[in-house]
């Protein structure tokens, strides 16, 4: 595999772009600093000590998942998705017959876009680079989320090897939410914090039950694969070529990102959805199941946040939408009828095929109960006056032909 490029004048380009998004939205370069200056591993032991129960802060393997999240989720860390990048580009080699995706590979990094989609930008020189750039809290909400639903799901009895096992019907799920409403209190606050102030930073710290930081997990990090998996896509689709440029989508308004067809986003997310479950089977020791879970996920996640932001600034939840983007539900369809061709007739994958569908029909289900407890709540807030951070950047909800053809 060839070297990855060096991505110096789209390091150069990105400080530029966060300066002028901090002129536009009036943030101050002191202000808007998100690298924690704390001890890594004071936070850690905060962390374990506020938000976990004392059996799961003393397991030295939730140690090693909870000290892997905040090295992920650090905020100003432009490399935290190499490893995933290297994985992503490693899986593309092994599997399809000519490609090396490092000489090509994108500079990952975050910038407050006011949208959850990525971003992406060709940077402007003779570099031939480009830019994905991730809405700055995005990951660290997918994370939260991901506690948020994998506590929503009922723990069932120890499996042969004492393992924990969860029930995945919604029947229990549906009665677990009825009975704990401090799972639908811990989803609220999440939702309710991003929309209105922006970040997910001020939400609460939640005690996690045991055994259930690893379902959790899993569940982010197929959603993070999907979502550079996608972002891989468009390269190896040959988007960035011909895909179209337009000003007016960053707050530094003169800035210039690829605005994707439906068509080209459409073969992207199934396309993504390939290299990211292969990249999860290669390299994380996931299976089919779980790497859908989380692509739903990404989607559900993106449908509530567009409808919570909608909700506060109209009244009507189906009105506006974070970004330029096909419905999630469109989205979501397309690929639950693709899936089962990933199983080519294997009767073994066929049956992981059905489990994914299964499990993500319950994944949807928990953002459904949760988010009808969610609704009321801001529409409360909206009666008193309250409203979503500045920083959102909406456009009227898209409507077009759903009746996409398959790829």
């Amino acid at each position: 595999m060839n070297a990855r490029r060096s991505h110096e004048e789209a390091r150069r380009f990105l400080e530029h772009l966060r300066a002028h998004n901090q002129a536009a939205l009036g943030i101050s370069s002191d202000s808007s600093a998100l690298v924690d200056r704390a001890d890594p591993s004071d936070t850690v032991n905060r962390f374990l000590r506020e938000s976990l129960h004392p059996e799961d802060a003393r397991d030295p393997e939730i140690r090693a998942l909870v000290e892997q999240h905040f090295a992920r989720s650090h905020h100003g860390n432009d490399e935290m998705l190499a490893g995933l990048q290297d994985n992503i580009e490693q899986t593309a080699a092994a599997r399809i017959k000519g490609v090396d995706l490092a000489p090509l590979s994108p500079l990952i990094g975050y910038l407050q876009t006011g949208q959850l989609n990525a971003v992406s930008m060709r940077v402007p020189g003779r570099s031939g680079d480009y830019l994905v750039l991730f809405e700055d809290e995005m990951l660290l909400f997918a994370s939260k989320l991901s506690k948020a639903v994998a506590w929503a799901i009922p723990a069932g009895p120890s499996d042969a090897n004492g393992m924990m096992t969860f029930e995945w019907g919604m029947p229990p799920v549906t009665e677990r939410i009825e009975a704990r409403p401090e799972v639908a209190e811990q989803f609220a606050d999440i939702v309710i914090t991003y929309a209105v102030t922006g970040g997910v930073g001020q939400a609460a710290h939640h005690m996690v039950p045991p055994g259930y930081l690893n379902l959790a997990s899993m569940m982010r990090d197929s959603l993070e694969y999907f979502v550079l998996g996608h972002e891989y896509s468009h390269i190896l689709l040959g988007h960035l070529d011909i895909a179209e440029s337009r000003k007016g989508v960053l707050p530094a308004g003169e800035a210039e990102v690829l605005a994707y067809s439906w068509r080209q986003e459409l073969d992207a997310d199934w396309f993504g959805m390939v290299l990211s479950i292969n990249a999860l089977i290669d390299h994380e020791d996931q299976d089919i199941p779980f790497g859908f879970i989380g692509i739903s996920l990404f989607f559900d996640a993106l449908d509530v946040m567009d409808r919570a932001v909608a909700l506060l600034q109209t009244g009507d939840e189906n009105a506006r939408q974070l970004g330029s983007h096909p419905p999630s539900d469109l989205r979501k369809r397309y690929l639950r009828d693709f899936l089962p061709q990933m199983a080519g007739g294997d009767p073994e994958l066929s049956e992981d095929v059905r489990t994914a569908l299964e499990l993500a029909d319950v994944q949807s289900e928990i953002i459904r109960l949760l988010w009808e407890r969610t609704r009321p709540i801001l529409l409360d807030l909206r009666r008193h006056g309250v409203s979503v951070a500045p920083t959102w950047r909406t456009i009227p909800k898209e409507a077009g032909d759903e009746t996409v053809p398959g790829p």
